[in-house]
């Protein structure tokens, strides 16, 4: 596990945040791409590649913490 993914998941609000603001820019650049028409921001295509893997690295870490957060609610029921 890197330094990263350590901090992410011993701070589960943190990565709510960076996965929001992940997943709105998205959701931004799709709206500006079809729907608007004019660029709402202009974003080379190479960034848009780099977020959105970075959204499935968070997506990732996202189901980490969730999977975390089950095991341990299942060890307390079992106590």
């Amino acid at each position: 596990m890197n330094p990263i993914e350590k901090y992410l998941r011993s701070n589960p609000k943190i990565a709510s945040i960076i996965y929001f603001s992940t997943l709105g820019f998205i959701v931004l650049t799709i709206y500006s791409d079809i729907i608007s028409t004019e660029p709402i921001l202009y974003i080379p295509d190479e960034i848009d590649t780099l977020v959105f893997f970075f959204f499935l690295y968070i997506t990732y870490i996202a189901i980490m913490i969730q999977k975390d957060k089950k095991d341990k609610n299942d060890k307390n029921d079992k106590k």
